[in-house]
């Protein structure tokens, strides 16, 4: 993306309440850009020095300067120079930083931030739909891509919510286009690394909570406090909880408890929330709904026979209903929103068979998109071919085994991406969770993993379902730290043109 810029803006503004030295004539300094990245920084930028996960940038401000920073902030205390300062907290700090150099973008966007182990991405996306119906523009970040104005995919992510001077640099960006929404993913790695200080948030949304990156938060009460502080640090003005987990129960018990004003809303399939609903699978493979607001009830259909989706769904409308607009023109229209891809996919293979490819990488997402399969092709033979990510979480990995020799009447255990771990290594961990090991088939490439099923299917002359569970969208492998191209869609599409 082109180098934007919304300067000058002095340093003394930038760093107003964050630093309680004296500046002196520093003060007057005037900042035009901002990057972590000495090599992005252009003349008269601030360069942030900070300690990150695979490189220091502390290691970089000399050559920052000499592409033409005029002041360097540090994490680290060896630095002594006259245009080098260090400022505790600087990681903390790098939101509001940002955010005063780009002139508070976010405070001129109604923000909708989507924190959950799943779902995030559908919920965010959602948004962006629904407010297009109502004549919205609304941008949106996530985990597969972000558009500044909800219209154009302007480029992929690299991660679920982008550093804080990207985060914010990508809200001045939509200001600049005229968008007055914008909905974007919020992680737990985000939240615990302060990516999101700084930006004002209107509507915080919990979508789900199960176990994930256990190998970044050790503990599943670390998990839960790094979601809960978009709930409770960073101050939404209002706030919608999926209820139907235990971290989205503890959080509106909280809430309930609280002295400070809140604006709050339940989301639930059981009775007694603020939004109620209930689901009808229909013949056609879709899914109509039932929604009770706290205003009136309300029925539409929608083009999916996920149920988790269709719960998203209801998230993004609450999210909108909550805040007071209007969405009676859009029921009607909610059968033609489209779900992100590699969420639930379908891929006919047949008049008798069919092929779901699906983002599914936990133990929770996993057991509900076999179950989801299960409950709308009752008659059908359900085939799963999944593998788990190296250098994540290893303890999930028996879990996802056992769910899915459960739920699956065949099973292939294959690759993720393996990225620096040992293929092998990670297979065993899963096959841990298998009970009978004769009714499984491991095949480590995910190429020929998914060539076998779709070979014996083709054979078999009973009905079929297959789910290819774990990458969804993505369309590389990531194997010793380089991505290698490969699509599970692909795979199964030329498969199909080929036979």
């Amino acid at each position: 993306m082109e180098k934007i810029t919304s300067g000058p803006v002095s340093l003394g503004v930038l760093l107003e309440g964050l630093f309680k030295g004296n500046l002196g004539s520093l003060s007057n300094l005037l900042i035009d850009g901002i990057s972590l990245d000495s090599r992005e920084v252009n003349q008269n930028f601030l360069f942030c020095a900070v300690q990150g996960e695979k490189a220091n940038g502390n290691h970089f401000i000399k050559e920052s300067f000499k592409k033409g920073a005029v002041f360097c902030l540090t994490d680290s205390k060896k630095f002594q120079d006259s245009n080098i300062l260090y400022l505790k907290d600087l990681k903390k700090y790098l939101g509001v930083i940002s955010s005063r150099l780009f002139n508070h973008p976010s405070q001129n966007l109604e923000t909708f931030a989507v924190t959950g182990t799943n779902g995030k991405t559908s919920c965010v996306e959602l948004i962006s739909q629904i407010a297009k119906l109502i004549d919205y523009q609304c941008g949106y970040i996530s985990t597969i891509g972000t558009s500044f104005d909800g219209k154009y995919f302007n480029f992929p992510s690299s991660l679920t919510t982008p550093d804080p001077i990207t985060l914010q640099r990508y809200f001045y960006e939509m200001v600049k286009k005229n968008t007055r929404q914008v909905a974007f993913e919020v992680s737990s790695h985000g939240l615990d690394q302060s990516r999101v200080v700084g930006t004002s948030i209107d509507t915080a949304i919990l979508t789900s909570f199960s176990q994930d990156h256990l190998d970044y938060h050790k503990n599943i009460r670390s998990y839960k406090n790094a979601k809960k502080k978009l709930f409770t640090e960073l101050r939404p003005k209002n706030i919608i909880l999926n209820i139907d987990n235990i971290l989205g129960k503890e959080i509106y018990r909280d809430l309930q408890k609280s002295k400070e004003p809140h604006s709050f809303f339940s989301v639930s399939s059981q009775a007694g929330a603020d939004f109620h609903y209930s689901f009808l699978r229909t013949e056609d493979e879709c899914i109509d709904v039932n929604l009770e607001t706290p205003e009136q009830q309300i029925y539409f259909s929608l083009s999916t026979i996920s149920k988790p989706l269709a719960s998203n769904v209801i998230c993004a409308l609450a999210a909108f209903l909550s805040r007071g607009f209007n969405l009676d023109k859009v029921y009607p229209y909610l059968k033609n929103l489209e779900f992100p891809r590699g969420r639930m996919d379908l891929i006919l293979l047949s008049e008798k068979d069919k092929c779901f490819i699906d983002y599914a990488h936990t133990p929770e997402a996993l057991e509900t998109a076999l179950t989801e399969l299960k409950e709308a092709f009752k008659n059908s033979n359900l085939w799963c071919i999944f593998g788990c990510g190296g250098d994540r979480d290893r303890d999930k990995r028996p879990k996802m085994g056992q769910v899915a020799e459960l739920l699956s009447d065949f099973l292939v255990i294959t690759n993720d991406n393996p990225r620096t771990e040992n293929e092998f290594d990670v297979i065993e961990e899963i096959n841990q969770g298998i009970k009978n090991k004769t009714r499984i088939k491991i095949i480590p490439n995910r190429k020929e993993a998914i060539l076998y099923c779709l070979n014996k299917i083709k054979t078999n002359k009973e009905s079929n379902v297959l789910l290819i569970a774990g990458k969804g969208h993505e369309d590389y492998q990531d194997v010793l730290g380089k991505r290698v191209h490969f699509s599970d869609h692909e795979q199964v599409k030329s498969f199909l043109t080929s036979n």
